[in-house]
């Protein structure tokens, strides 16, 4: 591949990302092709958007700790509401679910319960695996503490994607 600014040849390799164009903090991915040339312009490819921003929005519904203000602004765009479809869907008013997002006031934890069931019904997941990781987290929700990593391999993502392709 040629890099756009200077029109050399680029490297390539691949390796972790920090995935922080999806607004959260934490997300690595592993496997990524990285671009890289001599003259200091770089990028990673990162395939299968949607089905990437999918499986990190379904590792959030299932963590065992409150959602945090990043957290819940990336189900909530990830579902496609804007803040004030979103605020009446779980209903609290459009300012409460802003001090959310914001890290200005805590999520209480039926409202975390709530945010994690509207995205999975906006999102389409099935009954039973709402319920089946309901039954895992209802009870240990309630620590607030520092998210954990949450780290996706790109690989399964392009086989998935290449899998359900009807025209690749």
């Amino acid at each position: 591949m040629k890099c756009l600014d200077c029109n050399k040849d680029m490297t390539v390799s691949k390796e972790v990302y920090h995935y922080t164009e999806s607004g959260l903090d934490n997300v690595y991915l592993e496997n990524v092709e990285i671009y890289r040339c001599e003259c200091g312009e770089e990028f990673a490819s990162i395939p299968a958007i949607i089905e990437l921003n999918s499986v990190i929005g379904l590792n959030l519904i299932k963590k065992k700790t409150y959602l945090n203000g990043s957290e819940i602004r990336f189900l909530r765009k990830n579902a496609g509401l804007t803040a004030k479809s979103f605020a009446a869907y779980i209903g609290v008013n459009k300012s409460t679910l802003s001090r959310w997002e914001n890290n200005k006031q805590d999520i209480d934890k039926s409202n975390d319960r709530l945010v994690r069931l509207v995205y999975a019904n906006m999102k389409g997941i099935p009954q039973e695996e709402i319920r089946n990781f309901l039954k895992e987290i209802i009870r240990e929700i309630g620590r607030r503490e520092q998210s954990t990593n949450i780290n996706i391999s790109v690989d399964s993502l392009i086989a998935k994607q290449q899998s359900e392709c009807n025209f690749c």
